[in-house]
C-alpha cells in the first residue's frame, strides 16, 4: 500500500514529465505553426490601385496604376529624375511647407530606415523653395552621407500634383503624408503612416518582403541561362 508521501512524490514526478513534454514538444510545435501562419500573412505586399482587367488565354489579368515619371531639384540645385526605366525599389516621402516643424524629426526616422535596409532609393521632397526653409543647420552634408537618399524641393503646384499622382492623404493626427513604397515596375505597394521612431522599423521589413518577391524571378532567369 502506497503512503501519502509516495503518492505525492509520484504526482510531482508525473507533473514534471508533463511539463517537460509540453516545453520540449508542444510549445515549439505551436510556435512553429504560429510562425508559418504569420509568414503567410506577410509573404507579399499587395499591388495597390487596379485600373483594369483583361482576359488572356482564359486568365484574368489585372493591370495596376503606375506612378508617372517626374523630376525635382535637389537642395543644391541639381535635377533628379524618377523614371520608369530605373528598376529600383523606392521610398517616396513628401513634406508640406506647413509642417516644417516635423521635418528634422523625420530625418531621424529616415536614417533608421536606411540603417536597417539600404537596397532601396529614398526620395524626400519638400514643398517650397530651399532658400525659405527654416533648418537649424545646413542639411545637405547630412543627406550626402547616404548615397541612396536624395532630398529636394518642388514648388507648391508641382508638389501638390505629385501628391495627387501618389494618391496621398495627410494623416488626420500629424498632418504629414504617409511614406510611399514603390516597386521596380513603379506600382504603389504600401502607404506607411509614420508617427514615431518605433513605427519606422516596419518600413525595412516591408522592403525585405518586397525584395524577396523578386528573388524567385531572378532564380528562374539564372536557371534558364544555365
Amino acid at each position: 500500500m502506497k503512503t501519502k508521501e509516495g503518492l505525492d512524490s509520484l504526482n510531482t514526478s508525473l507533473k514534471r514529465k508533463r511539463l517537460l513534454f509540453v516545453s520540449l514538444f508542444i510549445v515549439p510545435f505551436l510556435a512553429g505553426m504560429a510562425l508559418i501562419f504569420w509568414g503567410k500573412g506577410i509573404a507579399s505586399l499587395p499591388i495597390l490601385h487596379p485600373v483594369g482587367q483583361d482576359t488572356v488565354e482564359g486568365k484574368t489579368i489585372t493591370t495596376y496604376y503606375k506612378v508617372p515619371n517626374f523630376s525635382f531639384k535637389d537642395l543644391e540645385g541639381g535635377t533628379v529624375e524618377f523614371l520608369d526605366t530605373d528598376s529600383s525599389l523606392f521610398l517616396l516621402t513628401l513634406f508640406q511647407q506647413s509642417q516644417q516643424a516635423e521635418w528634422e524629426k523625420h530625418m531621424m526616422y529616415h536614417t533608421k530606415i536606411i540603417q536597417r535596409y539600404s537596397n532601396a532609393k529614398i526620395f524626400t521632397i519638400y514643398e517650397g523653395d530651399s532658400t525659405t526653409f527654416n533648418w537649424s543647420e545646413n542639411p545637405v552634408p547630412y543627406f550626402n552621407r547616404y548615397p541612396k537618399w536624395t532630398a529636394g524641393q518642388m514648388n507648391s503646384s508641382e508638389f501638390n500634383q505629385l501628391a495627387r499622382n501618389l494618391y496621398l492623404e495627410a494623416d488626420s493626427v500629424s498632418g504629414i503624408y504617409p511614406y510611399v513604397i514603390i516597386d521596380k515596375e513603379k506600382h504603389i505597394r504600401a502607404y506607411c503612416s509614420i508617427n514615431d521612431l518605433k513605427a519606422s522599423r516596419d518600413v525595412p521589413k516591408m522592403f525585405k518582403i518586397l525584395h524577396n518577391q523578386y528573388a524567385p524571378r531572378r532564380a528562374k532567369i539564372t536557371q534558364k541561362q544555365d
